[in-house]
């Protein structure tokens, strides 16, 4: 458990998808007053754990013929084919080819797997922020790189800067955009206080719906 002290009125607790807790508390706040928020609290931190437990899904480490994948928030087949080719990926209705010259060659086939998702990572990305910008027609562009994250999906920095996980690439579009619209929000308010959700739903209005929707099928936020 993470307690991390800031500048707020109140004890507030919360769950992520990785089952880890972290406990914001005013500074002014004493041991005693957040031992007994906890304790309060402890039936509501375990109904989170397993609500996000039931979602706890491992990918497998290699990517076989038969396996399946999720981009772009839907789940996909994989089909590993013999071509004369090195691992060229094609996305049809409801599969993903690759398209292999050593299609034997698991480690090589998932490598290089990953290494496309994450050149489209970069291109998608780059088109939902500049979408998303719209709703922000004040706000300068701020600049965008993708890094892994441990615990969330998006980051946004005091130096006007916005990260996103790559694995975000396998969440849908609408999600994607939940997570730039967050993220662009914190530009005007940093903390998760009124003020910033209140900026939040009026950019977003079904930014709950989406939000437990994606949580569904990812775990990482």
């Amino acid at each position: 458990m993470n307690i991390i002290r800031e500048l707020r009125k109140s004890i507030a607790a919360e769950v992520h998808p990785d089952l880890s807790v972290v406990i914001k508390a005013p500074t002014e706040a004493s041991d005693t007053q957040i031992n007994a928020f906890v304790k309060r609290k402890e039936a509501w931190i375990e109904k989170q754990k397993k609500y996000f437990q039931q979602f706890n899904r491992k990918e497998p480490t290699e990517f076989l013929s038969g396996s399946s994948v999720l981009y772009l928030g839907r789940q996909y087949q994989v089909i590993i084919e013999k071509a004369a080719y090195k691992n060229r990926i094609k996305v049809t209705k409801n599969r993903l080819y690759i398209l292999s010259s050593a299609p034997q060659k698991s480690d090589e086939i998932t490598a290089d797997f990953q290494r496309w998702l994450l050149s489209r990572a970069e291109v998608v990305f780059a088109q939902r922020l500049t979408e998303c910008l719209k709703s922000f027609p004040n706000l300068s562009p701020p600049e965008l790189k993708i890094r892994r994250l441990k615990k969330r999906w998006g980051s946004y920095l005091k130096r006007h800067e916005i990260v996103l996980n790559p694995d975000l690439i396998k969440a849908s579009k609408q999600a994607i955009d939940y997570v730039i619209i967050h993220e662009l929000c914190h530009a005007f308010y940093p903390r998760h206080d009124e003020d910033f959700y209140r900026l939040l739903s009026s950019k977003m209005p079904n930014w709950k719906e989406i939000k437990a929707k994606f949580e569904k099928k990812l775990l990482c936020y």
